[in-house]
């Protein structure tokens, strides 16, 4: 017996409602490598102490992100109740999928393995510009481009609107490492707008849907209306607020830019209030000391949060500053 059916028709080519700005699937194919290739390296016992980072990735939510049970399920029903959403999951949970333009059929059946298990890997986070170009160039093409246009340009920081280099230098903090591969050292590694590209999710059709196209103040007169049919991509609320501003799914970096965590020093640990010396922020800040300078990076330079990716200041101990990283992404939900 037949208790319940139904019939998903995948989307053959991304509908433009869920269009958003950023590097478009196969602006960056060349050089962009998958995860396992990185381990040769960054994955070595023979060293002493061992280099464990690639272990310390593939046990993350990231390595997870492409082959977690749950997600799946909700994808499917997400793609169900409307063809065409799964391009939004896929964006954000198998990045270099998504970038290789495997997201069509949005029902994820042309992603292949190896992308789908590859989840946030290391060289989609490795080329990540800041969408504002101040510092790297990275692809973005009209009229997808990620920040508002203004002078200077403020970037799109949240639903995964990436801006990716081109180039073949994987991006860092650090302007000492001494890498077998092209390198550049990058101080949008060491912002917490980096984390923000993805920890603020965004829905595009939603966002267009809702009154004022989804944006906490009023729209001029004349503006681009209240739903998406009959409007060009250039009117969409996605091409023209930040990411916070519409289709909330959810807010996790701009609740720790609410917070006081951005201007607060890591040296500054033994400041906080007792229930705050615990947890992911007390395990953050004991990795941070390794670095030797207080809680600051190994360079010198101040780290500004307890909770932001400047807290992995890399010791010559390799583990805890993956571990530093990983645990920074969990810290806004503590303020």
């Amino acid at each position: 017996m037949v208790l319940f059916s139904s019939l998903a028709i995948a989307a053959a080519v991304v509908p433009d409602v869920m269009k958003m700005p950023g590097s478009q699937p196969e602006d960056v194919v060349a050089n962009l490598e998958t995860s396992s290739s990185c381990m040769g390296c960054h994955q070595d016992d023979s060293f002493s102490p061992p280099v464990t980072i690639g272990n310390h990735w593939r046990g993350s939510a990231m390595s997870h992100a492409g082959r977690d049970p749950l997600y799946w399920a909700t994808f499917a029903i997400a793609e169900q109740d409307f063809d065409g959403a799964g391009d939004l999951c896929i964006r954000c949970h198998s990045m270099r999928g998504w970038q290789l333009g495997e997201s069509t059929p949005t029902d994820a059946s042309t992603l292949t393995g190896t992308n789908a298990v590859d989840g946030v890997g290391c060289d989609i986070c490795h080329k990540m510009t800041n969408p504002d170009g101040s510092e790297h160039a990275g692809v973005q093409n009209d009229p997808f481009i990620a920040n508002d246009e203004g002078t200077p340009p403020v970037g799109h920081y949240g639903a995964a609107q990436l801006v990716l280099s081109g180039g073949t230098a994987k991006l860092g903090p650090y302007t000492d490492a001494m890498p077998y591969h092209n390198w550049a050292a990058s101080q949008f590694h060491r912002n917490v707008d980096f984390c923000g590209s993805c920890h603020d999710v965004s829905n595009p059709v939603v966002g267009d849907l809702a009154p004022n196209n989804g944006t906490q103040v009023p729209l001029p007169p004349g503006d681009a209306g209240t739903k998406s049919g009959g409007i060009t991509l250039d009117q969409k609320a996605a091409f023209n607020y930040f990411p916070y501003q519409f289709g909330v799914v959810e807010r996790t970096y701009s609740e720790y830019k609410s917070s006081a965590f951005p201007t607060l020093p890591v040296s500054d640990f033994n400041n906080l209030p007792t229930e705050l010396k615990d947890g992911a922020i007390q395990r953050t800040y004991a990795a941070a000391q390794l670095a030797g300078n207080g809680g600051d990076y190994e360079d010198g330079a101040t780290a500004t949060s307890v909770a932001s990716p400047a807290t992995c200041v890399r010791s010559r101990v390799p583990a805890p500053t993956v571990t530093a990283c990983l645990y920074a992404t969990t810290c806004p939900t503590m303020t």
